[in-house]
């Protein structure tokens, strides 16, 4: 017989109370150290319950006679003793499962600090190394040189760069994300929002969805999730991504 074939044995023979006080005790200390095991009983437990929407068996009939006989008062003060140990061992077990099961959702809670660093780990609308060109005149350069002053976190060079662009300069709206990110990086949250809803709301739309994505991720990064929401869909488990409210 195998290891998994024995223990669905001993689980069996504990919910029929056929279990001798030691077995029991043995029991409870492989529910306490044996995940495994832990989760062999929660499963034989949910079969079990299955089973019992549809069908009420002859061994369910003689397990219901055993738990009468439990909470006989009139029986002997010894088995008495003994049954109760009965009765706490299966509440334990119970508890056992139910805290294991709380934990296990527990380690399904969302870490939205981690999630929210993942999301501007991955640069949504930065993608300005690829505009490189070979005309260090060009404004498609200068975005491309304050972009680098930006990931060098030299925010202060990044927004000096950019000063020249005005709201009818190509590539305004490029400028306008990166200087609304690089006063975020410098502490001037307020002028960063101010920054990146008016790019939200240019009459273009070239940057309208990367600035309303960073909005929602600086709002999160305040711990303001009220506000971050206007603007994202956070995620209810740990294995979904935010995502840019439609």
């Amino acid at each position: 017989m195998s290891t998994t074939d024995k223990d669905i044995e001993y689980i069996e023979k504990f919910f029929n109370l056929e279990l001798s006080e030691d077995e029991l005790s043995v029991f409870e200390t492989r529910l306490e150290n044996e995940p495994e095991f832990a989760q062999k009983l929660k499963n034989y437990r949910l079969s079990v319950d299955l089973v019992e929407e549809k069908y009420t068996s002859d061994l369910e009939k003689v397990r219901e006679e055993k738990w009468r006989a439990i909470v006989n008062e009139e029986k002997d003060p010894k088995i008495i003793k003994l049954n109760w140990k009965w009765i706490v061992g299966v509440a334990a077990s119970f508890l056992l499962l139910f805290f294991g099961w709380q934990y296990t959702e527990n380690t399904k809670q969302v870490d939205l600090a981690k999630i929210a660093q993942d999301s501007w780990d991955k640069k949504i609308g930065l993608d300005y190394r690829m505009m490189r060109t070979t005309n260090r005149d060009s404004l498609q350069q200068v975005i491309v040189n304050a972009y680098d002053a930006y990931e060098d976190k030299k925010f202060k060079d990044a927004i000096t760069i950019l000063e020249p662009f005005i709201s009818t300069t190509i590539y305004y709206e490029d400028a306008l994300l990166i200087k609304g990110l690089s006063h975020y990086r410098l502490g001037n949250v307020e002028q960063s929002l101010k920054t990146l809803e008016t790019l939200s709301s240019f009459p273009s739309g070239k940057k309208s969805k990367e600035a309303l994505w960073y909005q929602g991720l600086i709002y999160l990064d305040l711990g303001d999730k009220k506000a971050a929401q206007e603007f994202l869909v956070l995620p209810n488990t740990k294995d979904q991504n935010i995502k840019l409210k439609e």
